[in-house]
This record gives structure tokens, C-alpha cells and sequence, in this order.
């Protein structure tokens, strides 16, 4: 595979290369702070080797930090990705800690006993999407707007704003447009196992009254 250039993000900070179009895929926007073994970090200052908190296995090393741009005059898969803003407490008492905006399809960590009943598991990781319309949940529009997505060894759920949140899921489809980057080979990671049941929109409606 065919390894991908470097890309600027805003203000000129560096990743490692673009991430993939036409996937969906998990992605924070810059201010987002994620805790790491140094504190709460930025987004968009991580870097590879960063030791990010996860909730099944500790402080795990990022990979790589990717980069995409979003434009309001976006259509097909990006405009399915509209970013969700999401109210501090809106997932419960302080999560998050503070506003935050992320894609449509970043999972979230939902806490619900009807998701026992419906799927077996008190606990699940439901797009940003599914939960418009909940209280202080909601899709904005920016004329344009970055996004950043963190890839770890595996599929982890991380600290986002002191809310749980998903890292880079690496499918099969992700890997095929991500190609591979200057820092690491895609192709020696194996595809990842999803950290939770990962659920859309139409699969959290039973979990709903």
C-alpha cells in the first residue's frame, strides 16, 4: 500500500498523514481534551507515543493522529458525518465536563438498563447521531471544521471531557482507504475487535421508551 503524505491540519500542526474518505469513521475536533498520562491534552497536540487512559486496559500508546477536513458543502458519507455537539452533563453529571463536538458516527458510551433486555450488555457505544434530540445533543453546521482521529493498538474506549468515548476503529474498510502512514504499518495491526457492542440508529430505537 501506497504510504500517505503528511498533512497540515489548522494552525499548521502535523499528522501523519490524511485520514480515510468515504468511511465512516471516529473523529474529535481540536480543544477536545483527552486525558493522558500527562493530564487532560488537547486533541490536536497528542502525538504518537502519548500514553492515552482507557477504560479496559490502562494507559496505552497512540499510533497515529489523523487529520480531515469537513465542509458544509459536503454530501454522501462526509454530510452523514455532520458534527453533534454535545452540552456538558448531557451524557450525566459532569460528562462531559464541557461542550463537545464530534462526527455523527463517533460512539459515545451509553449507560441504560434497557440495553441489558434488548442486547445483554448494561453498556454500550451508540453513534453521536442516534442521540440528537436528547437533551443538550444536537447537529450544527460549520462552514468548515477538522476533525481528529486517535488510532490505538485496539479498538479502546478513552476519556474525552471526562465522558467515554471511542477511539479509531481500524476495519477492514478503514484500512483499505487509510493506506498506510510514516509511522507505523497498518497492514502488521490486526483488524480491530470493536471495544462494545457498537450500536446506530435504528438499533438503539428498541432501547428507547
Amino acid at each position: 500500500m501506497q504510504a500517505l503524505p503528511e498533512m497540515s491540519g489548522p494552525d499548521g500542526a502535523k499528522s501523519g498523514g490524511t485520514s480515510p474518505s468515504g468511511t465512516s469513521v471516529t473523529c474529535f475536533t481540536p480543544g477536545t481534551r483527552i486525558t493522558t498520562i500527562r493530564g487532560r491534552v488537547p486533541v490536536e497536540t497528542l502525538v504518537p507515543g502519548d500514553r492515552i487512559l482507557t477504560r479496559d486496559r490502562g494507559f496505552q500508546p497512540l499510533l497515529w493522529l489523523g487529520w480531515r477536513p469537513l465542509c458544509a458543502t459536503a454530501t454522501g458519507s462526509q454530510a452523514a458525518d455532520a458534527p453533534v455537539r454535545i452540552r456538558a452533563g448531557a451524557l450525566g453529571p459532569g460528562m462531559p465536563e464541557r461542550d463537545m463536538i464530534v462526527s455523527g458516527h463517533h460512539h459515545v458510551l451509553y449507560f441504560d438498563p434497557r440495553l441489558r433486555a434488548d442486547h445483554g450488555e448494561p453498556e454500550a457505544l451508540i453513534e453521536a447521531r442516534a442521540l440528537i434530540g436528547q437533551p443538550g445533543i444536537e447537529m450544527i453546521r460549520r462552514d468548515r471544521l477538522w476533525y481528529v482521529h486517535l488510532l490505538l493498538e485496539q479498538h479502546e474506549v478513552i476519556l474525552s471531557e471526562n465522558a467515554w468515548t471511542e477511539s479509531f476503529l481500524l476495519t477492514s474498510a478503514a484500512r483499505q482507504a487509510l493506506g498506510e502512514v510514516p509511522s507505523i504499518k497498518t497492514s502488521d495491526l490486526p483488524t480491530h475487535i470493536p471495544a462494545r457492542l457498537c450500536l446506530r440508529t435504528r438499533a438503539l430505537v428498541t432501547a428507547r421508551p
